[in-house]
């Protein structure tokens, strides 16, 4: 089966046609994007019809993507080689040094085929409400084990990919406390106010979000012990001229020093005319839903990989699902390889940050 033409640049793949999804189509055709025939453009017919040099060549094409797909040498960056047949590598003439699509990246050292990985990707992007690693596992075949890491690896790559995303425009920010979960008393006389700081586990994390208005509206989050450990992130997030929407919490005080921010007490209303957060209200009930629906239980230092996952589903919702999945093929490709979860179980766990930037290891090539 031929690919599809596509229209690549640095920050994802592009169809030809225009996104579908906006309010103007939607009211025209009159269903959701996601129940129209326009989103299906993926199907297991169409992966299984690709053959292996249809798929070995939409890695190169990923991975590789200012060279059309020609291999570069991920040590030394030249462009001599000689390829290796029996083993689908390539041999660099400069350093000698033998590599793979697959080298430097998340899936480095592999073990799985190229058509796995690819239909393992399908699998994980496709759910709206997110994917389980047991359910990963039946599809591909594979251990527990291995599916957990694989889904691991994916998320942190989405992660790092939306780690240049700048917000602009008119911006909803709120949070939302997740985990820390305490099971209450039997008897009523010994249960306590769980509430309360002192009753608490120490487990209790919020995520905090920022989301742009309008229906191509990007969304990023980020995990912290409080709100107002946050307002240093959302400067470095926010452009500066943006108009800022928040809820009456004490956290979001240092913002007005500076940007515009409108303040909406939920005490008293949840919207004043465009001075509201419903936005990032309906991003958490998703997120929330994400969590209760598919994982059940989010421990704590996982908790911003599941975050992001979710967020990048839904700066994906409009796209359809070829692109969607050569979107994450190119976020996976385009990471290096994962410092996190190279290694996991060999391990017992690892090192595990919230932002990319806070493990000097991290994408150190």
């Amino acid at each position: 089966m031929a690919l599809f033409p596509l229209r690549y640049s640095m920050r994802g793949v592009i169809s030809d046609t225009p996104v579908i999804g906006s309010a103007t189509s939607l009211a025209t055709q009159g269903q959701h994007f996601l129940q129209s025939p326009r989103s299906r453009t993926f199907s297991l017919r169409d992966l299984n019809g690709m053959s292996e040099a249809d798929v070995e060549l939409l890695f190169r094409k990923m991975r590789w993507l200012e060279t059309d797909g020609e291999p570069v040498c991920p040590i030394c960056g030249t462009f001599d080689h000689w390829r290796l047949e029996n083993q689908n590598r390539w041999k660099c003439k400069s350093c000698h040094k033998q590599f793979s699509v697959t080298s430097g990246t998340i899936f480095a050292y592999r073990k799985m085929s190229l058509r796995d990985i690819l239909t393992g990707i399908r699998t994980f992007i496709l759910n709206a409400k997110g994917n389980s690693a047991i359910a990963l596992s039946k599809e591909l075949g594979c251990d527990y084990k291995t599916a957990f890491v694989m889904q691991h690896k994916l998320r942190e790559a989405l992660m790092v990919s939306m780690d240049d995303i700048r917000l602009k425009g008119e911006i909803e920010i709120d949070g939302a406390y997740f985990g820390g979960y305490i099971k209450p008393e039997n008897t009523k006389i010994n249960r306590a106010d769980r509430r309360l700081a002192a009753n608490q586990n120490g487990k209790r994390r919020v995520i905090v979000g920022a989301r742009e208005r309008g229906p191509e509206g990007r969304a990023i989050v980020a995990v912290f012990d409080n709100e107002w450990d946050a307002c240093t992130w959302l400067r470095e997030r926010c452009c500066r001229s943006a108009h800022i929407f928040a809820d009456e919490g004490i956290g979001w005080l240092d913002l007005h020093a500076s940007h515009k921010v409108d303040r909406i007490n939920h005490s008293e209303r949840y919207a004043d005319g465009r001075i509201n957060t419903n936005q990032m209200e309906s991003l958490f009930s998703r997120l929330r839903r994400f969590e209760i629906g598919t994982h059940h239980h989010i421990a704590g230092p996982y908790l911003v990989r599941y975050a992001n996952d979710g967020v990048w589903r839904e700066n994906n919702r409009r796209v359809d699902d070829r692109n969607r999945v050569h979107n994450a093929l190119l976020a996976a490709l385009g990471a290096k390889q994962s410092r996190s979860f190279g290694g996991y179980w060999q391990h017992h766990g690892s090192k595990h940050v919230e932002f990319a930037n806070d493990d000097f290891f991290a994408n150190f090539g």
